[in-house]
Order: C-alpha cells, then structure tokens, then sequence
C-alpha cells in the first residue's frame, strides 16, 4: 500500500472525499462544496493518486465507494468532525451557521414531528441545511461515520457508543373508511379475524424477532405494534397481515379506498382522518403504548450544534 506523506497532502481533499461518501455523486457533492463537477473530478484524482486506491467507482446508484474507502470513512468523518469542533466558534450561533444536518427517520414519525422541526429550523437557522432521510438498517452504522446525525425511530438495546432519549409514547389504534361495513359496530377480536389488515412497517420486517431487527449496535422495531396483535389473534383460523406498507401516509390512503383495516399511531391517524375519511377504533385487546425515542452518538453530547437540533424535536414532542 502507498505510503501517505501529511505534511503534502492538501486537507481539502478530505472534505472532497466525505462529501462523495455521503452523496454518492459528482454533482451533489459539487453543489453541497461549492465546486464544479470538474473540480470535484480533479480533486478526487489527486485524492486516488495519493492514497493508491481508486475511492469511488460508478455504479447504478451512483459512485459507490470501494473496501478502502469505506474502511476509512469512520475514521475520517470523526476527524472532520473533531476539526470543525477545535476550529468552529466555541458556540453554537444558529443564524450564523452554514451547517448541514442529518435526521433519519420513519415515515411516520417524520409525519408527526417534522413539519413542526423544520418551521423552526428555517427561522433559527435560515443558512444550514437539514436532511432528512429514510430510517434503514444500517443506521448504527449511519450514526457512527456521521452520514446520520440524530436518528428517530423505537429503539431496544443499544451500545455504550449510542445514547438513547424517549421523545414521546403513542398509542396504536386500528384505522378503517369511515362507511366500511364494520365501522358501525364495535371492533372485536373476531372482527379482526375476518378482516384483511395492513400493518405499518419497514421492509425488512421478514427478518424481524419479534419484531425488531438488531445491527451495527442498535436495535429497532420495525412493526409499530408491541406483540399485543399477535397474542391476541393467535387463536384465529383466518389470521394474517394481508398487507405491508414503510409510508405511513400511503397506508391510511390505503385503507381509505380498501375494506382493509391498518393499525396505525393514534396522532398520525387523527392528523389524517377527516382528509381520508377515516374512522379510528381502540384496539380489542390489551394494547401497551410504544415509544419514539431518539438516538444520537455519545461523543456527540456536548455539540452545541446537536443538543440545539436536539432540543427543536424535543419541543416538536411536547406540543404534541
């Protein structure tokens, strides 16, 4: 492997390379820089030659990274970070700042909290950026090389690395038109055996226990239920999810249209009910509320930067 020599190597070209990992593209990163798409070329030429490894290479989805470089990535982001951090003001002025945030999030929480985060966060902070993305499996992995810098979601265990906060609890209620059928009577166990149901979930809930899946130091829920649908309809004959959708607001338009019923968050499901024309039912069984929690990187604690992100989902959770 070519040796690398610091004291020539241009630190800019760092920056190059972390913009390329997190947009996968000449252009994004070009744009997210302030560079032209030629000079980001150039920029990671110089970049290869120096670290004798090709980086980035084009594939369908973009320039993917290859082993070295996604090696590296952890290591580097947290240095970028450490930088930005011994270099930056000593604190956080939200007006003044140019920097680019990361939330992921489900879809249905990003429904229910993030109209109220980013309304503030244009008049906080009208230069930086936020983005917001869909929650996957890899955001322990997100988390740690900083692609990811708050994450929302139900989350179990987690490692000493990650800190995990409770934002708010939600009840779950079963959502159906409002001229179906059975919307004019009370929801029983039997009724839910005979209906076809959709539940709100991420796509890889095939290779969930229990439903939760566990990666790269976090586990997650990935069905917004607790196990209380399963105890109670484990005596029926015609039991069974007919449907999985990972859009919150796609499964309620779903069951607007359908003689389907979905399980669904109590304040999305309200949010929406007079728009789709919807009707919400309480659950016929013992039904505990699950938790939204956040999630951040422990080193990450003491960022003016995060905690004032931080504290705007805080907020956005207490008014709801």
């Amino acid at each position: 492997m070519k040796e690398v020599h610091f004291q020539t190597l241009d630190l800019n070209l760092l920056r190059v390379f972390d913009a390329l990992a997190e947009e996968a593209s000449v252009t994004r990163a070009g744009r997210r820089l302030g560079l032209t798409q030629s000079a980001v070329s150039h920029a990671l030429n110089r970049l290869r030659f120096a670290l004798d490894d090709e980086l980035f290479v084009r594939g369908p989805e973009g320039m993917r990274p290859t082993a070295r470089a996604a090696e590296i990535r952890p290591q580097l982001r947290r240095a970028l970070d450490q930088l930005h951090a011994a270099l930056g003001p000593t604190a956080f002025v939200p007006a003044e700042s140019t920097r680019r945030f990361s939330i992921a999030a489900p879809s249905a929480a990003a429904t229910l909290l993030l109209p109220q985060v980013i309304d503030r966060f244009r008049r906080e902070a009208p230069n930086a950026g936020l983005r917001i993305q869909r929650i996957g499996a890899d955001i322990g992995e997100a988390l740690a090389n900083g692609r990811v810098d708050l994450a929302i979601g139900g989350f179990g265990r987690v490692h000493s690395g990650f800190i995990k906060e409770t934002l708010l609890e939600e009840r779950m209620v079963w959502v159906m038109r409002a001229d179906h059928p059975c919307a004019a009577a009370p929801l029983t166990i039997e009724r839910l055996c005979e209906l076809p149901l959709l539940m709100l979930s991420i796509v890889e809930v095939g290779e969930a226990v229990e439903g939760r899946v566990a990666a790269g130091g976090v586990e997650r829920r990935v069905v917004w239920d607790d196990g209380g649908l399963d105890k109670a309809l484990e005596g029926c004959e015609k039991r069974g999810v007919a449907v999985t959708v990972d859009d919150a607001q796609a499964a309620l338009a779903i069951v607007s249209r359908t003689d389907m019923a979905a399980l669904a968050p109590r304040r999305l499901a309200l949010a929406w009910a007079d728009a789709y024309g919807l009707k919400l039912m309480d659950p016929p069984y013992e039904a505990r509320p699950v938790t939204l929690d956040l999630l951040w990187r422990a080193d990450q604690t003491d960022q003016p930067a995060i905690a004032w992100l931080s504290n705007l989902l805080r907020d956005a959770a207490a008014e709801l």
